[in-house]
């Protein structure tokens, strides 16, 4: 599955379209081609459900063109909107309907980009070892973004199993990544050496500037889901520098940060961990009784 036309989704970056090819084009689908446009720039505006709508569009179009590559592109696209609509299952499902797809016209192509994914579905759905399982296979996808953020996921699912191998292991990727690379990946290294520093019992200062780092060019950069889960790597690294206020704040953030996106599992177990039942929200919508008891009567 080549990795064109790629949505967002926590742990995923958006790919631009593949470029390049021969001055002459061989005549396409032109519907086709606008649903799957219209599904990724509706992405970029996080229109999510917009997007939803235009992949299921270029996915009935694909089918009824028996194409492979397109069927493969659109139930790819479509599963990574659900999940990043927290929709874990229907994104399982999704997957698993485009492998039955493809699997009957004899598809031979790399459905990498569907084990990557799947391995962010069933991680978020705590089946850890599954998703361990996935991200391996993802990673051995041609694309090297794909395989990026596989390592990326796979170092994630290995600090949450206590898996000191597999983390070492990608860790040591990362490690190796030129400093020129581009942002995303230098951000995910850093929060992959934060994890290792802070599972390995290193230093944990350095841990917190490494999470707090990938933080900012997150935010930056609007992966507000990604940058969410940094905050709480640099939590972690509060907790151990023994900076308890800090990292209750900073637990704080996350959560409420990972709530505004609708990822409200994440945004619960952050808001324990901060030790608070309620989060500062000056942008809430007043209740009937609260406007009422505020408001005052014009004088005649």
């Amino acid at each position: 599955m080549r990795a064109g036309y790629l949505a967002s989704a926590a742990l995923l970056v958006l790919l631009a379209g593949c470029g390049g090819g021969s001055s002459v084009q061989a005549p396409t689908d032109g519907t086709l081609s606008q649903d799957m446009d219209t599904g990724r720039d509706a992405v970029d505006m996080d229109r999510l459900s917009v997007a939803e709508g235009q992949y299921r569009a270029a996915g009935v179009r694909a089918l009824a063109r028996d194409d492979v590559t397109a069927i493969g592109d659109a139930g790819y696209n479509l599963a990574v909107v659900q999940l990043d609509e927290n929709r874990m299952q229907d994104a399982l499902s999704t997957i698993a309907s485009t492998r039955a797809a493809l699997s009957v016209r004899g598809a031979k192509t790399d459905d990498t980009g569907l084990d990557l994914v799947q391995a962010g579905a069933l991680y978020r759905l705590g089946r850890l070892d599954e998703a361990a399982t996935s991200a391996s296979a993802a990673s051995s996808a041609s694309d090297p973004v794909i395989v990026e953020k596989a390592q990326l996921l796979a170092g994630i699912i290995a600090d949450a199993r206590g898996d000191r191998t597999t983390l070492d292991s990608v860790a040591s990727y990362f490690a190796k990544l030129p400093r020129t690379s581009g942002w995303a990946m230098l951000a995910d290294g850093q929060e992959i050496a934060a994890r290792q520093l802070l599972v390995d019992g290193g230093d944990a200062q350095s841990a917190y500037q490494d999470a707090m780092q990938a933080v900012s060019a997150r935010q930056t950069h609007v992966e507000y889901r990604d940058m969410a889960r940094g905050l709480s790597v640099a939590a972690r690294a509060a907790s151990r520098l023994g900076n308890a206020a800090q990292a209750a704040d900073l637990y704080m953030r996350a959560s409420q940060s990972a709530q505004k996106e609708g990822d409200t599992q994440n945004a619960d177990t952050w808001r324990k961990l901060a030790g608070s039942a309620s989060m500062p929200d000056p942008f809430a919508t007043p209740d009937a009784d609260s406007t009422g008891a505020t408001k005052t009567t014009a004088k005649k």
